[in-house]
């Protein structure tokens, strides 16, 4: 909203995802940098002054004051009122300077090393650090669970595995869908809760800030799916749990955004062979023994397909509406693909 009166020109900005102090510090980084004057600073509000060609007759005053949630821009003339279009050009320069800064800050902030970002530590909840710690404490609750209900923490049997939500082609296809959801939740013994937990550590600790926790919580939740449905496709008569079809899901998001401008281009070339070097391995582990690469083939795949899909929205700081409609989208497709699976097989 803009209005214009004698006594000057007044608009309502936008503050983009700062708070009043981000953007405050953000403000007087873009004053400096069109080399106006600052006249005055407050802890809510800063006054700078644009000398004209003849000033004071022809020199503007700009206030920019910043609530919790809003900022007002105001300029008014220092001398005689000759008309607004100079002040709302001098606006339009503060708004673009402002953005700027404020993407310099964010970017900046992705590009920090989580263990700097995240200064409580990796197992602590932040503001931007939330779903992470919640998915480990909900798949560490669920083990003591099932420890205390006698289930061998080392080597559980499959058909425990199976009576706590495990996933199953048959049980799936007689519609037991939940199961594509709890086996997430479920580990083959200690080791195997360990190693999920700290892989899923590392990646949500650079991943979810970038995201947003709505954007994490769907996509780990969406290549979980994705994952078991490859598994129960590939292995039709075995019992499935563990979190690593998720978190691998959660590398191929990654990995997706590794190939935008998204992260500068210095962290992307370290990460990117950092994490090629992670899902070569792993997949090469998951030749022997009783993993299942199916699942983390699965939730690679569909975790790069997701980061494509979510990153117009994550570029354009699209809100939580939009989120929602692009996850509703992305849903109803693995719904999709799931029924065809079942049904197919």
């Amino acid at each position: 909203m803009q209005w214009t009166t004698e006594q000057g020109y007044t608009e309502e900005l936008t503050m983009h995802s700062a708070n009043t102090a981000q953007y405050m510090m953000a403000a007087q980084t873009a004053i400096v940098r069109l080399q106006w004057h600052i006249t005055a600073i407050t802890a809510n509000s800063i006054t700078c002054l644009i000398p004209g060609y003849d000033y004071p007759a022809t020199g503007e005053q700009i206030t920019i004051t910043v609530n919790e949630k809003t900022a007002t821009l105001h300029s008014a003339p220092t001398g005689n009122y000759t008309g607004d279009a100079q002040h709302r050009q001098n606006a339009g320069l503060y708004k673009q300077a402002v953005a700027q800064v404020i993407e310099e800050q964010e970017k900046a902030n992705r590009n920090l090393h989580p263990m700097h970002r995240e200064k409580y530590g990796a197992l602590l909840i932040s503001k931007s650090y939330l779903v992470t710690p919640l998915i480990v404490y909900a798949n560490v609750l669920v083990f003591i669970l099932m420890v205390l209900a006698g289930i061998s923490p080392i080597t559980p049997t499959a058909q425990s595995l199976f009576e706590w939500g495990g996933n199953s082609r048959q049980a799936v296809a007689h519609g037991e869908w939940w199961r594509l959801i709890t086996y997430i939740f479920l580990h083959g013994g200690f080791m195997h809760l360990f190693m999920n937990t700290f892989a899923l550590l590392y990646i949500g600790m650079y991943l979810e800030p970038l995201l947003g926790r709505f954007r994490f919580a769907a996509a780990y939740l969406l290549t979980g799916v994705c994952a078991g449905l490859l598994s129960i496709t590939i292995h039709t008569a075995s019992v499935g749990v563990g979190a690593s079809g998720a978190i691998f899901g959660m590398y191929g998001v990654f990995l997706s955004m590794l190939t935008t401008s998204h992260i500068t281009r210095t962290l992307r070339k370290t990460m990117l062979r950092s994490l090629l070097f992670f899902i070569v391995l792993n997949l090469l582990y998951g030749l022997q023994g009783n993993t299942d690469n199916a699942a983390h083939i699965g939730g690679l795949l569909s975790g790069v397909a997701m980061g494509y899909i979510y990153y117009p929205g994550i570029a354009a700081k699209a809100p939580l509406r939009s989120q929602l409609r692009t996850t509703a989208i992305i849903a109803a497709g693995v719904i999709l693909l799931a029924v065809i699976v079942v049904k197919l097989g």
